[in-house]
């Protein structure tokens, strides 16, 4: 019985034990509202989070895993088009990756942006229209690798 035979139904009989009826039935579907309102409002703040992300066409994330120094070049000039980058340096040997940060902390420092990392061996580049908040510790141990 759909919703609108109900209220039909409650305006038309006078019989008391179905208005009853219908009390109960929907006070099972309040309960069951609120539970879907409680989903609702968990899933409205991821749905905020991404709006936010995605008001400000400028403001991209991409993601980089060079494999070799040349490639660092292209990760500039999404930097300078004021996009977000995560950098994964793991295919790269460690003297290779030192130059690969170090090219790339000169980028940051002329477009005004910042830089951190965020793993071992992954960084996140960001330009000046992107804020970061919070920050990520790391043992020891991870940042030596």
């Amino acid at each position: 019985m759909g919703y609108g035979e109900k209220v039909k139904k409650w305006f038309f009989e006078e019989d008391d034990d179905d208005v009853y009826e219908n009390e109960e039935i929907d006070t099972e579907e309040e309960n069951v509202k609120s539970t879907s309102l409680f989903e609702k409002a968990k899933s409205t703040k991821t749905t905020d989070a991404m709006k936010a992300l995605s008001a400000n066409k400028d403001s991209h994330l991409i993601l980089f895993e060079p494999r070799a120094y040349s490639e660092t070049q292209e990760i500039a000039t999404y930097l300078k088009q004021k996009r977000a980058a995560v950098v994964n340096l793991h295919r790269l040997q460690k003297e290779q990756s030192k130059r690969v940060i170090d090219f790339l902390s000169g980028v940051i420092f002329a477009i005004e942006g910042d830089i951190q990392q965020i793993g071992p061996k992954i960084f996140l580049c960001t330009p000046k229209n992107i804020g970061v908040s919070g920050n990520i510790t790391m043992d020891d141990s991870e940042t030596d690798e």
